[in-house]
């Protein structure tokens, strides 16, 4: 009996700690769901007795045993520790498409993990394998290792761990974290594609574009800046206490009748894969896969115009496959991490610095042409490495992603100064806009791609425009829009807007596809915002969110059970009361009436 719970020891207390990690869940499972939770910790146990026996078994061969015996532990460490840290950080255990993420991504998977594990780390990890190790070494010298008990538990194991590779896209989340683990890396082993389709798994090529040119002229240049998983939350011109971005305020002073903040701006997607395209083509991730490959590029429209065009970005164009993306249909310059020949720096990107210099040599005046441009950052992307002197708060995460801003600020008062120089300030729009926000431990939450959370999705919207170009422009109803709910596929539209080619005939046919507003003409007041990362292109399971008046509606499909709630963002900007049990049926339908009317979201509204 005492040899019995030796042997036992490990998985009592592992199983013990799954229990009650996941305590105040467990009660709200399905009887289904904690069916497939007992399974998943009757599988661990066998797994473990099997291990024990073939150690005892191989136990004379010492360079096998010990390899298997290192292998084993390092399994142990890496499935039990990792999942239970992934879940403290972001409140669920990590599912199939986080494992997918790891597939279809390894380099920047690698790049994160490096940067995240710090040596305190590596030394915890360290000593829980030896300890584990010793554990196991121990432990089967105690079991015994005949033949039969070997083949019977085996076969058990074969047939209940099969039932859980079979089910792991649906019960992920209900398996003890071992068993999630094992049968997550099995099913992605199965289903793996030497030639991967662009099915959920990265972009794919589009359809090219071919606009006609137009025999009218701008005079005045247009720059687009896109941020990268920025929050308008730690932004003083959003009330933040912080000064972040000193430059940004002398800047939005000095220019205060040209410079317009939009209070409620959210993002389309919040994973940079449907955020970016959102921005650059106007394309919401639930509309039609066909529409989403084949709408224009926004520097599409200045070709018409004659403009010179360029897209400078600090990401890899390997990220997601963008360089598919935008292989056909690209602007005059296209700049990016690859052709830069830079280090990488905060995951696949360089440093901004880089960027900036190239932007700034970029828009200096070449020939009598005006330029459209979109410069894409990454100074503010996990795991927001900066310059020494611009770590000036510290301690906590919140701390470094804020000082990720004041490093991005630093660069655009160079981008603002190059500009004053040359004579730009009169006559360039720039738009300021996030693809994404960012998740710093809010609502138990690192990240963004597995949250709808307000943090993950408000994103800032600014505009600069010259007192000359605003004359030409319906300024009245832009102003009264600041006040509104705004999204980033709202940009393209507005774009097409500031170019003048509103009533271009060859224009109109794509105008009509897009499901946002030009912001110089009336937002509806309770217009639905959607904001999702599922569909025909991307599959990471989340769910689905809507914004709508002061309301915002989330579908969660990544926890188990999967649940709806509720915020009122007015009242409760951080999101924390679900007021979701005490809202009326007639209000729930009214949210999420947008949700019925496409058919990329309804799958995700039937789950359970």
């Amino acid at each position: 009996m005492k040899s019995l719970l030796k042997v036992l020891l490990f998985p009592i207390v592992y199983l013990a700690w799954d229990l009650f990690v996941r305590s105040e869940l467990i009660v709200l499972y399905s009887p289904l769901q904690r069916g497939f939770y007992l399974l998943s910790a009757i599988n661990s146990l066998l797994f473990y007795f099997i291990v024990l026996i073939v150690l005892k078994r191989i136990k004379h061969r010492k360079v096998i045993y010990f390899s298997l015996l290192s292998f084993i532990a390092a399994y142990f460490v890496a499935s039990i520790a990792g999942s239970f840290i992934f879940f403290y950080f972001n409140g669920f255990f990590p599912n199939f498409y986080t494992y997918e993420y790891f597939k279809n991504e390894p380099v920047s998977a690698m790049v994160l993990l490096r940067d995240t594990i710090k040596l305190q780390d590596a030394v915890i990890f360290f000593l829980a394998f030896i300890g584990v190790a010793s554990g196991i070494h121990f432990s089967s010298a105690l079991v015994s290792a005949r033949r039969n008990r070997l083949r019977w538990i085996g076969l058990s194991f074969f047939v209940l761990f099969s039932s859980l590779v079979v089910m792991i896209k649906r019960y992920d989340q209900c398996l003890t974290v071992d068993s999630n683990f094992s049968a997550a890396i099995l099913r992605h082993a199965i289903d793996y594609r030497p030639q991967r389709v662009f099915n959920g798994q990265g972009l794919g090529f589009r359809t090219p574009v071919h606009l006609p040119p137009s025999h009218e002229k701008r005079d005045y240049n247009v720059l687009v800046v896109v941020f990268e998983s920025l929050r308008k939350q730690d932004l003083p011109a959003y009330g933040y206490s912080r000064q972040t971005t000193p430059e940004l305020e002398k800047f939005r002073t000095e220019h205060r009748n040209e410079f317009h903040v939009f209070k409620h701006p959210y993002a389309a997607s919040s994973t940079t894969m449907l955020a970016v395209p959102a921005i650059l083509t106007g394309m919401a991730p639930y509309q039609p896969v066909e529409d989403f490959y084949s709408q224009p590029f926004l520097w599409d429209f200045a070709k018409m115009l004659n403009y010179r065009t360029f897209f400078l970005s600090s990401h890899s164009m390997k990220w997601y496959h963008f360089d598919r993306f935008y292989s056909r249909q690209k602007p005059e310059k296209y700049w990016y991490k690859e052709k830069s020949g830079k280090p990488f720096f905060n995951d696949l990107g360089i440093n901004d610095v880089h960027t900036v210099n190239e932007l700034c040599k970029t828009i200096k005046p070449l020939d009598s042409r005006s330029f459209f441009g979109v410069v894409q950052f990454n100074a503010t992307h996990y795991p927001y490495n900066v310059p020494k002197k611009f770590k000036r708060w510290k301690g906590r995460f919140v701390d470094e992603y804020d000082n990720s801003i004041l490093y991005q600020d630093f660069l655009l008062g160079k981008l603002f100064r190059t500009m004053k120089s040359n004579g730009l300030l009169e006559n360039t729009v720039v738009i300021f806009v996030s693809d994404h926000g960012e998740s710093l431990k809010d609502h138990n939450n690192i990240g963004h791609v597995d949250s709808y959370y307000s943090e993950a999705i408000s994103v800032p919207l600014m505009m600069y425009i010259p007192e000359r170009i605003a004359k030409e422009k319906n300024m009245q109803q832009l102003k009264k829009n600041t006040v509104r709910n705004v999204c980033t596929i709202d940009i393209a539209p507005t774009i097409i807007d500031i170019l003048g080619l509103t009533k271009d005939k060859s224009v109109k046919k794509y105008m009509q596809v897009y499901e946002g507003y030009d912001l110089f003409s009336k937002v509806p007041e309770y217009r639905s915002i959607i904001t999702m990362n599922n569909n025909e292109v991307a599959k990471f399971w989340v769910g689905l969110s809507v914004i709508r008046g002061d309301y915002h509606y989330v579908h969660r499909v990544n926890v188990v059970p999967n649940r709806e709630e509720v915020y009122n963002l007015r009242k409760d900007p951080e999101e924390l009361k679900n007021i979701n049990p005490t809202i009326s049926a007639s209000k729930r339908k009214w949210l999420q009436e947008a949700l019925f009317e496409h058919a990329a979201c309804n799958k995700y509204m039937k789950r359970n």
